[in-house]
């Protein structure tokens, strides 16, 4: 993810574990965002502890993702993307002739973009546009994912999230709180063993 994406290091290593989904015979997700707009009242789950803890609402903070396929599908399970492409967003044209295109087990095939699942293939693509200044912008409304039912046979996935905070100096705090606390422990554990950065971010 790293040499795909050329971003730090730091940012991928402190992101959310790998999720790996298993999709059998009718398993399907309905059209759905994978990361929030950020709003004053919410805090990116991922930099809680370095920033406002009494914000009301937290919510992922998910620059891109990356969607592996770990296994083929015989029939159906494709990755559909409703609004790709679209030249304009509207929300009513997500329903059109009494169809809802976030509705994958109905409307799968009206989508402007579908992928068959490969095995060992992968798919990037970022949920957040720039904000002009080289951070993450606002969401990106053409984002909008889902998976269509699987026919015939199983569907093995994962995915991996780069989380990014949208307040560039709340991202900056977190990483600094992760560096340290890993130092200390480091530090305390050296007689005993290393301590690697998903295991820092899961205690955290």
């Amino acid at each position: 993810v790293i040499a795909l994406t050329r971003l730090p290091s730091a940012l991928i290593e402190l992101s959310e574990p790998l999720q790996v989904s298993r999709y059998e015979h009718g398993d399907f997700t309905n059209a759905h965002y994978d990361s929030s707009s950020s709003q004053s009242e919410t805090t990116c789950a991922h930099t809680r502890l370095a920033g406002n803890t009494s914000a009301l609402t937290e919510v992922s903070c998910r620059y891109l993702t990356v969607l592996f396929y770990l296994s083929s599908v015989e029939d159906g399970g494709e990755s559909t993307f409703p609004v790709a492409d679209n030249r304009t967003y509207d929300e009513r044209a997500l329903v059109q002739d009494g169809v809802d295109l976030t509705d994958t087990q109905q409307a799968c095939g009206k989508g402007n973009l579908r992928m068959t699942p490969t095995a060992g293939t992968a798919l990037l693509w970022y949920n957040h546009l720039s904000d002009g200044r080289g951070w993450m912008g606002e969401l990106d409304e053409y984002s909008l994912r889902g998976d269509c039912p699987v026919k015939r046979g199983v569907k093995w996935v994962a995915d991996s999230w780069v989380n990014v905070d949208p307040d560039h100096q709340q991202q900056a705090r977190y990483q600094r709180l992760v560096a340290q606390r890993h130092k200390a422990k480091s530090s305390m554990d050296d007689h005993y063993q290393s301590l690697s950065h998903s295991d820092l971010h899961l205690d955290l």
